[in-house]
């Protein structure tokens, strides 16, 4: 129905590919360079996630992008806000202007519990969840970049950097 904005998926293929917090910053180049985002794209993205809290950016030569906040904690409603905002639920489904609880249109409840389950599940499902099923090309890029396993778990020393990648 309201597909989540390419934009935020971007932020979820970024983030995926960030240690937790504490853990090794990654930079935003080679993020964008695994993921195809483009450079400058993903970094005015980075600067909206940073301003919302859900990660953290240095610069300097320790510099890079960890997430802000534990995988666990941080929900897809959490980067659709980000970066969507909110006004999309307030829209009629119809695209009526004057359609509002007081004078609803012939959908509005439908698409007001619509709307909640939407809501419900876009809490319910954390960073951690979209990589629990470790994607290769994830876990590739997080060893090559020193990263602990999985983004779920905690920081760890670094691991070997691979010899060969390939981008998936």
């Amino acid at each position: 129905m309201l597909p989540l904005s390419q934009t935020t998926g971007y932020a979820v293929r970024a983030l995926r590919c960030l240690q937790e917090p504490g853990g090794h910053p990654v930079l935003v180049e080679e993020v964008a360079d695994y993921t195809g985002i483009p450079r400058s794209y993903l970094s005015k993205l980075i600067h909206k996630l940073a301003k919302r809290g859900l990660v953290v950016a240095r610069r300097g030569h320790h510099g890079g992008v960890v997430l802000a906040r534990p995988s666990t904690e941080i929900t897809l409603e959490d980067l659709s806000e980000a970066i969507d905002g909110v006004a999309w639920r307030k829209r009629c489904l119809m695209g009526l202007l004057g359609c509002t609880d007081a004078a609803p249109c012939v959908l509005h409840t439908f698409w007001q519990e619509t709307l909640e389950q939407i809501l419900a599940r876009l809490r319910s499902v954390t960073l951690a969840d979209l990589v629990e099923n470790h994607d290769p090309g994830v876990d590739r890029f997080r060893a090559q970049h020193g990263l602990a396993g999985p983004v779920s778990d905690p920081p760890a020393a670094p691991a070997p950097s691979l010899a060969t990648t390939t981008r998936p």
